[in-house]
C-alpha cells in the first residue's frame, strides 16, 4: 500500500501544543506565553522536515536568512523561509501551495486563511469536528481497550469531580499518573505519591478539572524504556507504518529527546527487552485499531507512544498510551537520522529549555567543545543546532552525534 505523494509544494507552521486549541475550539485561540516563545524559537525546526520547494513560515525573514547561510552546504536544507509582512517581494511568483501545520485545528486553519490575501491558491485543510474527540485522551483509552489481546495494564479510570477522584485514590495502586484529555510531550499529568494530598495537588487536580472538565488516573508502571511507532495516514481509511521512534522523558514525564539511529540499532534498544516478533505484532494490530479508529477523519501524520515496563522480574509492551493526531519529534527523528546522521554514528536530537542567557551559553560552550564533522553529506561527530541560538532564546531544538555506533 502506498500513499499518494502530492507534488504541490508546502508551506510549514510550527504550532506546538495544538491540543489545547482543539479543546478552546476558538479560531482565535492565543496560546500561552510559554508556548508562543517555543513557536517564535523553534519556528524554523520545519526546515529539517521539509522537501525542496517548501516554505517554512517564520516572523523574522532576515534572522531566518541569516541562520540559514551559517549551515554548512553539504547538509543546508533546501526549503525557504517565508513571512508576507517582510520582503513579499520574494515571494510574488509563488501561485499554488500547500497548508501545512504541525497540527490541524480550528486555529491554524485561520492562521493559514489570514495568509489568502496573498496566496489566494493556497489549499488548506478543512476542520472536521470529530477530530476534538479523536485528539483526546479518551480515544487513546478505547484503543487501548480494543488492545486487550496484548495487554494486561489496566486502562485509565476517567473522573468529572474531585470527590470522586479522592474517594479512588483511598484503594488505587500507587504511584500513579493524573493526566488532562488535551495536552501532550508528559505536559498536563500530575504524579501521586501520597493518599494524602498537599495543598498544590489538590489546586492542580481542581484546576484541571474546571480548565477541561476531566482527568484520568492510570497506575504508574516500572517503566525500563519509552518509545513510539510513528504512522501516516492517507485520509481514505489506510494507515501505514512510518518507523519507529526512541525516546528520553523526564523523571515527571516531560519529553526531552529522541535516539537518532539506524532501523536496526533503534530496534536492538526495544528487543533487549521484547522480541521482534512482539513489536511485529502491536504494530500490526494498533495499525487495524488506527485504520478503523480514524478511518477517512484524519488524513497526515500521527504516532503512539508506548513504552516498555517490568512486571514480576519480566518485560512487556505497554502498546497504547498516547495517540499524537500531528507530526511528533519522533517523525522529525526519522528524518534527521536519514538526512543529516552518518551511518557509523549515531546521538540524539534534543528539545531542551533554559533561561535565555543560559541557553545562549550552553550553545556557544558545546559550539566549542563539540566541533562538527562532516563526512560525505552526513555528520560523523559533533553538535548541532537546528534553529538559530541568541541571547533572548530559550528553546533549543539540535543534535549530538558520536563518532562510533555503540
Amino acid at each position: 500500500m502506498r500513499l499518494t505523494k502530492i507534488s504541490k509544494p508546502k508551506i510549514h507552521y510550527f504550532n506546538p501544543g495544538h491540543e489545547a486549541a482543539i479543546h478552546s475550539g476558538s479560531a482565535h485561540y492565543t496560546p500561552t506565553a510559554t508556548v508562543r516563545k517555543m513557536m517564535t524559537d523553534l519556528a524554523l525546526l520545519p526546515l529539517w522536515y521539509s522537501d525542496a520547494g517548501d516554505y517554512v513560515w517564520v516572523d523574522n525573514i532576515v534572522d531566518a536568512f541569516g541562520f540559514i547561510s551559517t549551515i554548512p552546504h553539504e547538509i543546508r536544507p533546501q526549503a525557504c523561509p517565508i513571512s508576507l509582512a517582510e520582503m513579499p517581494e520574494l515571494y510574488a511568483n509563488i501561485i499554488s501551495l500547500e497548508a501545512a501545520p504541525w497540527g490541524i485545528s480550528p486555529q491554524s486553519i485561520h492562521f493559514f486563511e489570514t495568509l489568502r490575501s496573498h496566496l489566494p491558491l493556497l489549499s488548506i485543510p478543512q476542520w472536521n469536528e470529530t477530530l476534538v474527540c479523536l485528539t483526546s485522551r479518551c480515544t487513546a483509552i478505547d484503543c487501548l481497550l480494543e488492545l486487550s489481546s496484548l495487554t494486561n495494564v489496566m486502562p485509565p479510570q476517567i473522573f468529572t469531580n474531585l470527590n470522586d477522584i479522592q474517594k479512588f485514590m483511598e484503594t488505587c495502586p500507587l504511584p500513579c499518573i493524573i493526566k488532562t484529555p488535551f495536552s501532550c510531550s508528559g505536559k498536563g499529568l500530575r504524579w501521586i505519591y501520597s493518599r494524602k494530598w498537599d495543598e498544590p495537588t489538590r489546586r492542580w487536580i481542581s484546576g484541571a478539572l474546571k480548565k477541561q472538565q476531566s482527568v484520568s488516573i492510570e497506575t504508574a508502571l516500572d517503566k525500563v524504556c519509552d518509545f513510539a511507532m510513528e504512522f501516516e495516514a492517507d485520509g481514505d481509511g489506510h494507515v501505514i507504518f512510518k518507523g519507529l521512534s526512541v525516546f528520553n522523558t523526564s523523571a515527571d514525564g516531560a519529553y526531552n529527546g529522541n535516539v537518532l539511529a539506524g532501523k536496526i540499532l533503534l530496534e536492538k534498544y526495544l528487543t533487549d527487552f521484547v522480541s521482534a516478533g512482539d513489536l511485529d505484532k502491536v504494530r500490526e494490530v494498533v495499525r487495524t485499531v488506527l485504520e478503523k479508529r480514524i478511518g477517512t477523519t484524519y488524513k497526515g501524520l500521527l504516532g503512539v507512544d508506548m513504552l516498555i515496563y517490568r512486571q514480576n522480574a519480566s518485560f512487556h509492551i505497554h502498546p497504547f498510551i498516547e495517540l499524537n493526531l500531528r507530526r511528533t519529534m519522533g517523525h522529525i527523528s526519522l528524518q534527521l537520522g536519514k538526512r543529516l546522521v552518518h551511518p557509523s554514528a549515531q546521538g540524539r536530537f534534543i528539545i531542551s529549555c533554559q533561561q535565555a542567557s543560559e541557553a545562549y551559553r550552553t550553545h556557544l560552550q558545546m559550539t566549542k567543545k563539540h566541533p562538527l564533522q562532516i563526512d560525505g553529506g552526513k555528520i560523523r561527530s559533533g553538535y548541532f543546532s537546528l534553529c538559530p541560538v541568541a541571547a533572548g532564546t530559550k528553546y533549543r531544538a539540535y543534535v549530538e552525534i558520536n563518532s562510533e555506533t555503540k
